[in-house]
């Protein structure tokens, strides 16, 4: 990214501070962050992003999560593992004890413009799509492109 780009992020983001372990180890209780559009058609959401967004019912909550389905996938989850068109996930982020988790069977089949997004934390995650399903894009505020506080927690995401 050039400099340009980071005065540009750095102008037009927003802050916001993380409540809740869903997303440990990445991202902790009590660090702030900085959100930038989503909308942009250079940089569109991808698998592997972390974005904050409302409730995708239009309930109360907000809510940072990663994205793990993109639009016009077929993504579920049997047995802890989770697969996108019958292929198995590969992350390459931390997830702590992925085995622990035990869930029934969940599946979406993504339309146009929604997202499957889940915390990293999965055993402790439990306001995720897992709960309420597919996120629309319009629900999504931002993407979490850098930590600034605490100091040591300093970085781009």
């Amino acid at each position: 990214m050039s400099i340009y780009q980071t005065l540009v992020h750095a102008l037009t983001s927003r802050p916001f501070k993380i409540e809740g372990n869903s997303m440990l180890p990445t991202l902790k209780d009590g660090q702030y962050v900085l959100l930038t559009r989503t909308s942009s058609p250079r940089r569109p959401l991808k698998r592997g992003d972390i974005v904050v967004h409302r409730h995708p019912m239009g309930l109360d909550g907000i809510y940072v999560k990663r994205i793990i389905g993109l639009p016009g996938e077929h993504v579920w989850i049997e047995g802890g593992q989770v697969y996108l068109d019958d292929v198995p996930l590969e992350e390459d982020y931390p997830i702590p004890n992925p085995d622990q988790e035990d869930p029934p069977q969940k599946e979406w089949w993504n339309a146009a413009g929604e997202y499957v997004g889940m915390g990293d934390n999965r055993p402790n995650s439990h306001d995720d799509s897992r709960a309420f399903g597919s996120v629309p894009a319009a629900q999504i505020l931002g993407r979490v492109w850098i930590c600034y506080w605490p100091p040591r927690s300093w970085g781009v995401i």
